[in-house]
């Protein structure tokens, strides 16, 4: 395969993943809720494999590492945000207090970004210094899709608004914006198949509507895990990779493949 081609096939998943965030936002302007929180899955699909179609055709480079930070400050730092502002019952109802909270959403992404860009020259293979973006987002997403679900209209305790729940979920997720600017080390789920495949079930399930609400559940219960335990076992994680020395940060990787025939 030549080689522009095989730089090019991750890069237009990128670029899918781009306009599923723009998409997400335009819906939430739009009223459509649902497909809104959609999108941001299918962003959050199609983010993960773009990474990984890279490493398959060896085609990691520093243009596709860059776009890939522009796609998830979209997607995952912008898309939710304007969800959670413009969702019945959301944060425009809260004058004030409800702009700053969706402006500290986006800026917590960006900084987060900013920070992933400037320290971390391996783009995450040994894990991520503060929180990941898509953390807060996936929650979000979920949560609004289990309250767009036909079931959800039967369950009282299930809100944005009020309830023990409704608590939970606005707590997490300043929680969350505060881990993603913090020091404290998470390991990079994708590095685990038992871990990503029942993920991307669970995404699947979430645009079938029948099951879409416990699908959310157990999206909730992992994003309140990976978001607030799995750093106690962040060493687990660091014993399974190679040590530092014999991994390649990704500009390396770039002039690395420029000299192949």
């Amino acid at each position: 395969m030549p080689a522009w081609l095989r730089k090019a096939i991750p890069s237009a998943c990128t670029f899918l993943a781009l306009c599923a965030g723009v998409g997400s936002m335009l819906a939430s302007g739009q009223g459509k809720f649902l497909l809104a929180a959609q999108l941001i899955l299918v962003s959050l699909i199609l983010d993960g494999l773009d990474g990984t179609l890279a490493r398959l055709l060896r085609s990691q480079t520093s243009f596709g590492a860059e776009l890939d930070t522009f796609v998830d400050i979209t997607s995952f730092g912008l898309a939710p945000a304007v969800l959670l502002y413009f969702y019945p019952g959301g944060l425009h109802t809260l004058p004030g207090w409800g702009l700053v909270v969706t402006f500290l959403y986006a800026m917590s992404g960006a900084a987060r970004l900013a920070r992933f860009r400037v320290v971390d020259p391996y783009r995450g293979q040994r894990g991520f210094l503060g929180l990941p973006i898509t953390t807060a987002a996936g929650f979000t997403a979920a949560y609004l899709i289990a309250l767009e679900s036909p079931a959800a209209t039967r369950l009282s305790w299930l809100s944005l608004r009020e309830g023990p729940l409704a608590i939970g979920f606005w707590a997490a997720i300043l929680l969350m914006l505060v881990l993603q600017v913090s020091h404290i080390r998470y390991s990079k789920p994708t590095k685990n198949p038992r871990v990503l495949m029942p993920f991307m079930v669970c995404v699947v399930m979430l645009f079938i509507e029948p099951v879409a609400i416990y699908s959310a559940g157990a999206m909730f219960a992992y994003g309140v895990w990976f978001a607030f335990i799995s750093p106690f076992f962040f060493r687990r994680f660091l014993a399974h990779l190679p040590p530092p020395d014999e991994m390649v940060p990704v500009a390396e990787a770039e002039h690395a493949e420029e000299d192949l025939p």
